[in-house]
C-alpha cells in the first residue's frame, strides 16, 4: 500500500513485567509493512526481565526507543507517559502482550488519512 505522505505514527507501549510477551509484541510492531513509526516503550519499574529485552530492541531497532522508572508509579502514569512521550501526527497504545497484524497500522492510516475528520480508527 502506497500513502502518498508518510506520517509519523508514535506506538506507546506501557509495559509491568512483561518478560513472558513484550517480544511477540514488538516484534508485530517492528515488523509492519508501514515503516515511518516511532515505537516508545515506558516500563514501570518491571522486576524481572523485561528491561533487558526492552534494551535489546532499542540495539536492533532505531525507531525504538525505552523509558524505565526508578519506582512504579501506577498505570495510568505508565500510559500517560508514552503519549508524553511522543512525537507522532498518529499515537496508538499498544499492551505489551498485544500482537498486531503485519498491515495493521498501515490500514488505520489509510482510512484515516481517507477521512481526516475522524480522531479514532481501529
Amino acid at each position: 500500500m502506497e500513502i502518498k505522505t508518510q506520517p509519523l505514527v508514535s506506538i506507546g507501549v506501557p509495559v509491568y513485567n512483561g518478560e513472558k510477551t513484550i517480544e511477540r509484541a514488538l516484534d508485530s510492531l517492528i515488523a509492519q509493512n508501514y515503516s515511518n513509526l516511532e515505537i516508545i516503550i515506558s516500563d514501570n519499574a518491571s522486576t524481572d526481565a523485561t528491561e533487558e529485552i526492552c534494551k535489546r530492541y532499542v540495539q536492533k531497532d532505531s525507531r525504538v526507543s525505552y523509558n524505565r522508572a526508578k519506582k512504579n508509579f501506577g498505570g495510568m502514569w505508565n500510559f500517560n507517559k508514552v503519549f508524553e512521550t511522543s512525537t507522532g501526527d498518529y499515537f496508538m497504545w499498544a499492551a505489551a502482550d498485544d500482537e498486531r497484524e503485519l498491515s495493521f497500522v498501515s490500514a488505520c492510516i489509510e482510512r484515516l488519512m481517507q477521512y481526516p475528520e475522524a480522531v479514532v480508527c481501529q
